[in-house]
């Protein structure tokens, strides 16, 4: 399916509830959010005007609209259908180019149910299109229907005729208790989205924007007033400091916003990671900061992350580790001494394993590989299963890769091996995430990742997310694994990034930049 549709996965995952709120400025829209405290039960069947708020840029004012913070992971907004305008919660997506909302249409699935529900006969500028469609969301759901296009008011903007996707079915427990009801993308089209057109781009065509670009800013202080702002056609000077790093956007297949980024920091010290570049997907619609199961390994261990044991690893260093690092120093390729040791089968696709939140509703998707060359004796004696095998060559890979980045620093046999053998308790748990020490956060390192030659740290307050329930304080570290089979060695930059860096989308030079954030 790709990177696009496991993004489309986060976006249903995602557990924060934003409220956008319009506030347009001659080709300029900003939506605001506001924050609510998880345990008030609110919806937009109770929503209350709060007050107004005057934007800095013109005076203009405009109401906010309090939303239920659902988890501190999702952020959401409303837009209207049709005329008058028919109201839904939605997502704005950087990884999804389509709009799509429940049909009244939609009567036999349970998720249409708990949704409201476009119904084009009350709508006096709906235009017919009819064309099927349909959206898999990997195995979490399945959406079908047909395309459609009427206005939709976004803030104080009348976007006309916009082409959207009605959805008739949909499949999947992850749209039944998702707190939004539909999805606006903002992503660059895909040939396999057929004409439903993109959103930012009739703003365009139609004038509506002063500048070709969207910003994003997402409040992650949970005390604070304001949950965040969606900016369409500028940029809000309130809510970053300094310049913004521009980097382009690296062609892609999937019409995703996709960058690369340099070498990655544990404190002061090089992890040896992306030092040639790794590709990153900016995905406002995701809770994550993610990137390869084997750097975020390291990156628990690094700030005394409470783990869990891996089984295979330890095995694996205590016979073979020695072997793996002959096999290393004598040239042999990385990706070859784990078929040779017979603990990867030989040839086919590169190997990886989805690590998932099950908040995120986790998934594991195996590659299977051919020209079986190795386990034939574990085979015959059906002591393990393909998930076993699958793990064992895993773990391997890891190893392998963990044991060549310390060799690069010239570390004596027996201290890399020591090292290894630490990592090996390091391991996410099976919901993803990790706890780690609140008492010790003043002392963990900061972590910067490189992009565009400049550095962009984050600092132990940002990347552990603390938590109060009966009483007791819990900690857990917000780097998940998230090994991508279609996009290797990738990072997903999620709620967390675009809490720290404001980011702006330029649609018209395809380029994103990144300020420091400013509350």
């Amino acid at each position: 399916m790709g990177i696009r549709n496991f993004s489309q996965i986060l976006c249903f995952c995602a557990l924060i509830s934003f409220c956008f709120l319009p506030i347009t400025t001659y080709g300029f829209v900003k939506i605001s959010l506001k924050r609510v405290d998880q345990q008030h039960e609110t919806s937009f069947n109770y929503i209350k005007f709060a007050r107004k708020l005057g934007t800095i840029e013109v005076g203009k004012r405009a109401e906010i609209i309090y939303l239920k913070n659902f988890m501190n992971s999702q952020f959401y907004g409303e837009i209207g259908i049709g005329t008058p305008p028919q109201k839904f919660a939605v997502i704005f997506d950087t990884a999804i180019s389509y709009l799509w909302v429940p049909s009244s249409k939609c009567n036999s699935s349970e998720a249409c149910q708990f949704h409201p529900r476009y119904d084009s006969s009350h709508s006096s500028t709906y235009t017919k299109i009819g064309s099927p469609h349909e959206i898999i969301y990997e195995t979490e759901a399945k959406l079908n229907g047909f395309l459609s296009q009427d206005n939709v008011e976004i803030g104080d903007l009348l976007v006309k005729n916009q082409i959207f996707f009605e959805v008739t079915s949909e499949d999947g427990l992850t749209l039944v208790h998702a707190k939004f009801d539909g999805v606006v993308g903002l992503a660059f089209p895909d040939k396999s989205e057929g004409n439903a057109n993109l959103i930012w781009n009739t703003m365009a065509e139609q004038k509506l924007l002063k500048k070709k670009v969207f910003s994003i800013w997402f409040n992650t202080d949970s005390e604070a007033e304001f949950g965040g702002e969606v900016v369409f056609g500028g940029v809000d000077p309130n809510h970053f400091k300094g310049k913004h790093v521009y980097v382009p956007v690296t062609p892609n297949q999937n019409g995703i916003w996709q960058i690369e980024i340099g070498e990655l920091f544990i404190g002061n010290q090089s992890s040896g990671y992306c030092q040639d570049g790794c590709p990153a997907v900016l995905d406002s619609g995701s809770p994550l900061l993610s990137g390869p199961a084997a750097i975020v390994i390291e990156i628990n261990h690094a700030i005394g992350a409470k783990g869990v044991k891996s089984k295979e690893c330890k095995e694996i260093v205590s016979h073979n580790g020695e072997a793996i690092y002959n096999l290393l120093a004598s040239g042999v390729n990385l990706d070859d001494i784990c078929s040779q040791l017979s603990l990867c089968l030989n040839n086919g696709a590169q190997h990886m394993r989805f690590v998932l939140p099950k908040s995120s509703y986790s998934i594991t998707q195996l590659i299977f590989r051919k020209n079986l060359k190795t386990v034939q004796e574990r085979k015959n004696r059906k002591e393990l299963s393909s998930v076993a095998d699958d793990l064992l060559c895993s773990a391997c890979q890891k190893i392998v890769n963990w044991i060549q980045k310390q060799m690069k620093q010239r570390k004596t046999k027996e201290g890399v091996l020591r090292y290894v053998r630490k990592l090996c308790f390091s391991f996410p748990a099976p919901q993803g995430d990790v706890e780690v020490p609140c008492d010790n956060i003043p002392l963990m390192p900061n972590l910067t990742l490189t992009i565009g030659n400049k550095p962009f740290t984050f600092t132990p307050q940002q990347y552990v997310r603390s938590t109060r329930k009966h009483n007791k304080m819990t900690c857990r570290s917000q780097f998940y694994a998230v090994d991508l089979p279609s996009l290797p060695g990738s990072w997903i930059f999620g709620n967390i990034f675009m809490g720290v860096y404001h980011s702006v989308f330029d649609f018209s030079k395809r380029r994103v930049g990144f300020a420091e954030a400013v509350y």
